[in-house]
């Protein structure tokens, strides 16, 4: 199944790219982080400035940070 909020390994510059070519506000995509293996990106344009929250497991449990 693909989903369309996933884009798996792309950068930061990319993501930022993709969200203000949406250019819709609450745009949001979800990555793999450049950084830290195993934990996911959530970000988020906000007018025309991308959030970028990290999404992580432990022990079963998901958080965001």
């Amino acid at each position: 199944m693909r989903l369309s909020f996933y884009h798996g390994r792309i950068s930061q510059a990319e993501t930022e790219d993709l969200l203000a070519s949406a250019g819709k506000d609450g745009s949001y995509l979800i990555r793999d982080s450049e950084t830290v293996p195993g934990t996911y990106c959530l970000c988020l344009l906000n007018k025309t400035f991308v959030h970028t929250y990290r999404i992580s497991e432990t022990s079963g449990n998901w958080s965001a940070q």
